[in-house]
């Protein structure tokens, strides 16, 4: 009789599957910071190539989240957002306990292309502001947005926005806007490099990509929105109800 062996597991595994019970283990909380590689190195006797393996394993998991410069902390839940309400992010952040901020990476008057100005409802060719931001949650960067406004929405938005202020609520205050509602579609994106040093992601994952096209209570189009969240810390919460054909 002949038994067959386990295979042996590979170092990193080993490691990745040693982390894993830490990281699940009771009294462990979200943001809660990892040892270094250096020092993961020295306990589990690997080198630190082993130790990035394991890392990014965990990391596309969902399991932990790295910020350049920072470090390696843990990840016990997303972040949901209700697609049944038109809401701001801050609200959305505020509602969940976090502190939400939003770094401007950049507000410019462009020139509209066929696809802007389709969204915007206006013509090609038009100028239109795009306003760039950083979105970020108790300091912890969590999407990256590019809004297009129309000329004259944009202008008076890039003379009062300043980093943390809500755009909805500039659209209230200093437009004289009032939203109504808006049409949003969700897909799968990849992150440019670009766009991973601003999150703060050392390794490939992907990301939430969300469309908007909001209007005011005229139905005229306010902005025209294209967010990309990170995977591993948002998820989008929809309620269904069952279809009742009318009789």
């Amino acid at each position: 009789m002949t038994t067959e062996k386990t295979p042996k597991k590979n170092k990193s595994t080993q490691v990745k599957e040693s982390l894993r019970e830490l990281i699940n283990q009771p009294g462990s909380k979200h943001g809660d910071i990892l040892p270094s590689e250096r020092k993961l190195g020295e306990q589990f006797n690997v080198s630190r190539i082993t130790i990035r393996k394991a890392m990014e394993e965990l990391e596309s998991e969902g399991l932990i989240y790295r910020i350049r410069g920072k470090g390696s902390f843990i990840c016990v839940e997303k972040i949901p957002q209700k697609l049944n309400l038109l809401t701001s992010y801050s609200e959305d952040m505020r509602e969940r306990k976090l502190a939400p901020d939003s770094l401007i990476l950049d507000i410019n008057s462009i020139i509209a292309n066929s696809y802007i100005s389709n969204k915007l409802q206006i013509q090609t060719n038009d100028p239109v502001y795009i306003l760039r931001r950083l979105r970020l949650a108790d300091g912890e960067p969590m999407a990256i947005e590019n809004c297009y406004m129309r000329q004259e929405i944009g202008a008076i938005i890039a003379e009062t926005i300043t980093n943390g202020t809500s755009l909805y609520k500039l659209f209230a205050t200093k437009c004289d806007i009032t939203l109504y509602n808006a049409y949003q579609t969700i897909e799968v994106a990849r992150l440019t490099n670009w766009e991973r040093q601003l999150l703060g992601r050392d390794s490939p994952i992907a990301a939430l990509l969300t469309k908007r096209q909001t209007f005011d209570t005229n139905n005229q189009v306010v902005e025209y929105v294209e967010s990309k969240y990170r995977s591993d810390r948002y998820l989008f919460h929809v309620e269904l109800f069952a279809y009742q054909p009318s009789r």
